[in-house]
């Protein structure tokens, strides 16, 4: 599967590397970024970042580079990519966020946890983890959990920068 990952220059986006091990990764990031290709991830720009035009500029570029999945990260992407869902899903483009309806129990605008403890969901299932608990495999499934979550004080939050 190919996934573009968001905030592509950020410490943030290269840990999560390693959970994508099995997967060709494009790390993304707005203005310029270094061109670097490696075995396991290629970084692209998205050009200017313009709020008004988010969704279709991330939607084209999965276009252009044929992804199958992205995982926006950074703060101010993920409103609207999770409002857009249903355009990139025509696409065949799995968005991985928490659907719209119970996203405010993961993500505060404006807001960016941080925690040691990590999980990455596909439709309910847990693909990498750096711990155990069975309640957050329980959660996962129980709410068709997308996306890479931290876990901290027995709660899990959307992982963004």
């Amino acid at each position: 599967m190919k996934i573009l990952i968001t905030g592509g220059t950020s410490a943030t986006a290269l840990k999560l590397l390693k959970a994508f091990s099995d997967h060709q990764i494009i790390l993304a990031d707005y203005a310029e970024v270094p061109y670097f290709s490696s075995q396991s991830y290629t970084m692209i720009s998205l050009g200017e970042r313009n709020d008004d035009t988010l969704a279709h500029t991330l939607l084209n570029n999965c276009l252009d580079h044929a992804v199958d999945a992205i995982l926006p990260i950074q703060n101010f992407e993920i409103e609207e990519v999770s409002k857009s869902e249903i355009l990139f899903s025509e696409f065949n483009i799995k968005v991985l966020l928490p659907k719209q309806d119970i996203l405010n129990a993961y993500f505060k605008k404006g807001l960016s946890e941080k925690a040691d403890e990590y999980v990455v969901f596909m439709d309910g299932e847990i693909t990498f983890s750096t711990f155990e608990n069975e309640f957050v495999v329980l959660q996962g499934r129980g709410e068709q959990l997308n996306g890479a979550y931290y876990f901290s004080s027995e709660r899990l939050s959307l992982i963004t920068i």
